[in-house]
């Protein structure tokens, strides 16, 4: 490829002096572009023509870039750098040429300053971790800079931000490489928290640099001591109209009390338990128990199911009956959360006096710990091959599996007993256990429809199915934000789902099961985050709160200091502080909307066009022609038109149903439509043949 183009004997200099300064930077562009000789990248042989003259073109580009008398040559040799960069190749290798050298200086420009930020904002946009990381330490201070001295310039503002935020996440976001953690320390983090604020306090109408501001100071909710009026931003922003604006600040809150936070209790003390059965509970207690009937309660439930649990594994010694055994077991499994203590067979020695254990030898039986006693009941109920039992010897040998954490055998053994009867709920309870999210929300889901159904296994998908779904719904709508409204809806059914659980969890479980306070967490966060009209005063959900002060004082009866897991301390913060945060923040989180994105000023024309360029999108009539570059993997982050408008409060319920599988409830944008009516929408074939078996049978009319 010739070095030299058509105009090697013109003054680069002169001609890009003739061009009008009120252009813009698509014709100094161009010309630049001829004067090198540079192919044409929307075709795949353009980059392949750079990758073989790199060298030789570089050297061309950065003499003439250290010659330029004219600023707007630097700048357009930054944005053709820029447009390099959309190749992660190029980009490596003019990074190790230094090209952030050439570019930080622009910044300081105001005739190339535009340009400087765009090309930030384009390499940003298609960097990968490293080259982020690097542009946030070389250039993190300089961008700073601009937010300080520059307040009125909207759009240097608003290029800055989105530049910010782009080359946080390889830093800040839970899976840093080393390297990148290492950088961390040396941005001026908290600093840009602050100036970052006070642009959302006085700009909030913009929604690409409210979106990108936000996103900041989020990813660093966890890494600084936000300011207090930070902190209420982001509880007055559970009450934006904007679903990704509420989304984001929901999981900042929940992010920033991570640190520190205590884990919840797993386990609960049998001894505790025997204290609360031979101490009366204190009379507003009580009368709580008497009034849900005492005999339903998790108190009453396990003390009687561990008298029956010990007279069992007691009886097994003498008849050494482990079929029968494994029948009772199998029923306590059902019943209670800590149904088979791993104690063991004692005696007392009568040389020492000495509490010993009980050998196989001495009780005749294939196992001294009780818990081994499941699998051996569980071969003894198969091997008497009553079809009909099956269900009770995989329920001994999940609970088993749980035992002895081996839940990868768990749920082997849980998808082939579904297989064989779709109705068997532990099973569906085991993979809540196990699964992630999506596929635990929907064993959840499915488990809670099956009949024959325990209260105790109900209860504890109920609480499972809150947690999973209430998590993945902040996923969704902080993550897949610019994906549309199919995305949004699918991020608000799960919220939506977990919220009607919780109702039905706080409205049917017994009032001391242990789980009330983490179930109330999520209810409080999710009321005040997607109830239509939520006061600062919380009057419509001070049934919730008071409630959460009982499962306080049941756990505290219980010997159970209530832990300060990350979900209570966000519940906590969010209602010490809406009433404050609505009064500094309603005005400016009311604007927050991206259907309110103002046509663009003709002003910013030029200045997109250069964009639009960098980003290889369709310009003058000339569309990109797949040049096999991935060109908008970062969700969003381009400037153009405004991006479909997000949903706003309130959200259509019937809408959400769209998104919520017909027999089970899981929330899924993947659903199947039923081929006669199509009107209804399952999860699988499973969930298709439950509903039409059970009810759809009768109601399915053909679509006309």
């Amino acid at each position: 490829m010739s070095m030299s183009g058509s105009d090697t004997d013109t003054s680069l200099n002169t001609r890009i002096a003739s061009i009008d300064t009120t252009a813009g930077w698509i014709p100094v562009v161009n010309v630049l572009w001829r004067h090198f000789n540079l192919p044409d990248t929307t075709k795949a042989s353009g980059f392949k023509k750079i990758h073989a003259n790199f060298e030789a073109l570089y050297r061309k580009i950065a003499k003439a870039y250290t010659d330029a008398t004219d600023e707007r040559i630097k700048g357009g040799i930054v944005g053709i750098y820029a447009r390099f960069c959309v190749d992660s190749l190029l980009r490596n290798k003019l990074f190790k040429k230094g090209f952030l050298n050439q570019l930080v200086p622009l910044i300081e420009l105001p005739s190339c300053r535009t340009a400087a930020l765009q090309a930030l904002s384009t390499i940003t946009h298609h960097g990968g971790p490293e080259v982020r990381a690097e542009i946030a330490k070389t250039c993190s201070q300089a961008l700073l800079t601009v937010l300080n001295d520059l307040p009125a310039d909207s759009q240097t503002v608003e290029l800055a931000i989105v530049t910010l935020e782009h080359c946080m996440h390889p830093i800040l976001a839970d899976d840093a490489t080393p390297a990148c953690q290492r950088i961390k320390g040396s941005l001026p983090l908290l600093e840009t928290v602050k100036v970052l604020t006070e642009v959302l306090r006085r700009r909030a109408a913009d929604y690409n640099l409210v979106s990108h501001a936000i996103g900041y100071i989020a990813l660093t909710a966890h890494h600084v001591k936000l300011p207090e009026t930070t902190l209420k931003l982001f509880v007055a922003g559970l009450r934006s109209k904007d679903w990704v604006f509420r989304g984001t600040c929901l999981g900042a809150l929940v992010r920033i009390h991570r640190e520190g936070a205590e884990d919840d209790v797993r386990h609960i003390d049998p001894h505790a338990l025997l204290r609360c059965a031979s101490n009366p509970a204190p009379p507003k207690l009580n009368d709580i128990l008497m009034d849900y009937g005492f005999d339903k309660t998790e108190l009453y439930t396990h003390l009687k199911t561990q008298g029956v649990y010990m007279k069992a594994m007691m009886g097994s010694v003498s008849n050494r009956d482990l079929y029968a055994l494994g029948k009772v077991l199998a029923n306590i499994i059902l019943t209670t959360e800590f149904s088979i203590g791993d104690g063991a067979f004692e005696y007392e020695n009568e040389v020492t006096g000495q509490r010993e254990l009980m050998t196989q030898s001495m009780t005749g039986l294939p196992f001294s710990r009780w818990g081994d006693a499941l699998p051996h009941c569980a071969r003894a109920i198969r091997e008497k091959g009553v079809p009909a039992e099956a269900d009770l010897a995989d329920i001994l040998d999940l609970k088993f599996f749980v035992m002895r954490q081996r839940f990868p055998d768990g749920v082997k053994l849980a998808n082939a007993a579904i297989k064989r009867n779709p109705d068997f709920f532990y099973a569906y309870y085991f993979m809540t256990l196990t699964a992630d999210r999506v596929a635990g929300l929907c064993a959840a889901k499915k488990g809670m429809k099956c009949p024959g159904l325990t209260p105790f296994v109900r209860f504890q998908m109920m609480q499972r199915a809150v947690e999973m779904a209430g998590d993945y719904g902040i996923q969704i709508l902080q993550q897949r934000a610019a994906e549309g409204d199919e995305k949004w809806a699918e991020g608000i059914a799960f919220l939506m789902s977990a919220l009607e659980d919780s109702k039905s969890y706080i409205a049917q479980a017994p009032p001391d099961n242990r789980h009330h306070k983490n179930v109330l967490y999520w209810n409080i966060l999710l009321r005040i985050t997607m109830d239509e009209h939520i006061s600062g005063d919380l009057h419509e959900i001070e049934g919730s709160i008071r409630k959460l002060k009982t499962a306080d004082e049941f756990s505290t009866w219980m010997g159970i200091r209530p832990p300060r897991t990350e979900f209570r301390q966000t519940q906590e913060t969010v209602v010490k502080r809406l009433s404050g945060a609505l009064a500094e923040w309603s005005a400016t989180i009311a604007t927050i909307r991206s259907d309110s994105v103002a046509e663009t000023p003709s002003a910013q024309k030029r200045e997109e066009d250069l964009a639009a360029w960098m980003e290889n999108m369709e310009l003058d009539g000339c569309a990109e022609a797949g040049c096999g570059h991935d060109h908008h993997h970062h969700r969003g982050h381009h400037r153009g038109p405004a991006r479909k408008a997000p949903l706003s409060v309130p959200f259509s319920v019937k809408r959400a149903e769209l998104y919520r599988c017909s027999w089970c409830g899981n929330p899924s944008a993947a659903l199947r439509k039923c081929a006669g009516c199509s009107q209804t929408r399952y999860c699988d074939a499973t969930c298709q043949k439950q509903h039409w078996k059970k009810q759809h049978k009768q109601q399915c009319k053909p679509k006309e």
